[in-house]
């Protein structure tokens, strides 16, 4: 690890983005900042598969301020990497920490996120995509939404598995018969070896039983 040698006012937190899952996707400047630190920061699953031994570990769990008052304490003396899932800008643990810090106190070193994995899979561009995220997010104004772009890209996750997303907007009168053959594509366990693509539509998918868990939904409104 690093030596401490630097100074309390000189000190950065540095924020890392590790990629969409497997190891093979995290940036050399990502792996080198983990290496370098003190203490690393991040879900268990990050911690464990991408913290070095000799390291101190804070686990980020639903306790976030928990987490950033001991960052506050450690910072003084040591150098803290904090691990995100994906890249630091895409529904990011990254966002809170600006909330807490001041801007001269952290580094983001951004990473791959699932989303564009998903669109090279495809081999389409995703720079006119809308880009949500199901975790934690309730109903409301989710048919306008997704009605309202020409491509959307969700992050699902419980209880917004895919099949629940198709019934959402096949459930909404205003788009019964336009939404029932719109293209979607379905992204599960990007980057993994057990990796799968699914080309379905909208009126499919919903009585599809498969597991979709772990997944990036893309959904085309054809009637844009």
């Amino acid at each position: 690890m690093m030596e401490k040698q630097q100074s309390t006012s000189q000190r950065k937190i540095k924020v890392v983005g590790t990629g969409p899952g497997a190891v093979e996707y995290i940036t050399p400047i990502a792996k080198q900042a983990i290496e370098q630190a003190d203490v690393v920061v991040g879900a268990k699953r990050l911690l464990e598969a991408f913290a070095v031994p000799g390291q101190q570990q804070l686990i980020v769990d639903k306790e976030l301020l928990n987490v950033v008052t001991q960052m506050k304490n450690l910072q003084k003396l040591n150098n803290i990497t904090v691990l995100v899932s994906g890249d630091t800008g895409i529904f990011s643990f990254a966002n809170y920490l600006t909330k807490h810090f001041q801007a001269k106190e952290l580094v983001f070193i951004p990473g791959i996120s699932s989303v564009q994995v998903m669109f090279a899979r495809l081999q389409r561009p995703w720079v006119e995509a809308q880009i949500i995220s199901m975790h934690g997010r309730t109903e409301a104004g989710l048919v306008d939404i997704i009605q309202g772009a020409k491509v959307t890209a969700m992050v699902t996750g419980t209880p917004w598995t895919p099949q629940t997303i198709a019934k959402k907007l096949l459930d909404s009168l205003a788009m019964e018969i336009v939404a029932c053959d719109w293209r979607v594509a379905i992204g599960k366990d990007l980057t993994y070896a057990h990796e799968q693509i699914i080309n379905t539509t909208i009126g499919t998918l919903v009585d599809d039983k498969n597991d979709y868990s772990n997944s990036v939904m893309v959904i085309w409104n054809d009637s844009q």
